[in-house]
Parts: C-alpha cells; sequence; structure tokens
C-alpha cells in the first residue's frame, strides 16, 4: 500500500552526504543492467546535489523505476535501442 505523499516527504534529506551539498529538484536518468542488455529509464524526478550530482529518488519514483524493470524483463516494454560500450575497470586493489 502507498503511503500518502506527505509521509514519504519526511524520507528526503535536505543535505547531501558529501556533506556540503544542497539538495535541489530536478531529473536524473537511471541506468540499470538487466540480464544482458542496459536499460536506461530517461526523466526520472529526483534530489539533486548542487556539488557532487549525486541524485535522490523518492520511495514513489523508486517503485516505478521497479514497475518499468520489471516490465522490461517480462518484454512487456518496448524500448527504443541505444549505442553502448562497456569497459572493465581493473584494479589490483582498493585504497581505502
Amino acid at each position: 500500500m502507498d503511503k500518502p505523499d506527505h509521509e514519504e516527504k519526511k524520507l528526503i534529506p535536505d543535505t547531501c552526504n558529501c556533506g556540503r551539498g544542497r539538495l535541489r529538484h530536478g531529473f536524473t536518468e537511471y541506468v540499470t543492467k538487466v540480464n544482458d542488455r542496459v536499460l536506461v529509464i530517461k526523466n526520472v524526478p529526483a534530489l539533486i546535489c548542487d556539488l557532487c550530482d549525486e541524485a535522490y529518488l523518492s520511495p514513489k519514483a523508486s517503485r516505478e523505476i521497479d514497475r518499468i524493470v520489471q516490465d522490461f524483463r517480462q518484454g512487456k516494454l518496448l524500448a527504443k535501442p541505444i549505442a553502448a560500450g562497456e569497459v572493465e575497470l581493473r584494479m589490483k586493489e582498493v585504497a581505502l
């Protein structure tokens, strides 16, 4: 069951995890790999950090993305083909 919009707004922060950025309303792209295909969902409403561009999705937007991915996975969604390239990051160790 969906929560009322005013309850979801309590879950969204006003500052970014980077520590200094402020969040503003905007739009982003959500990119995911489904099996061996890349799915790009455009015009996703989000709060976006004005310093690092980190995007924060509302629970409502996240649920809609889940629905789109499920429809795509089941072949119910016709998506426009895009050119994509895949590269592998090769590192021996990660510095922490």
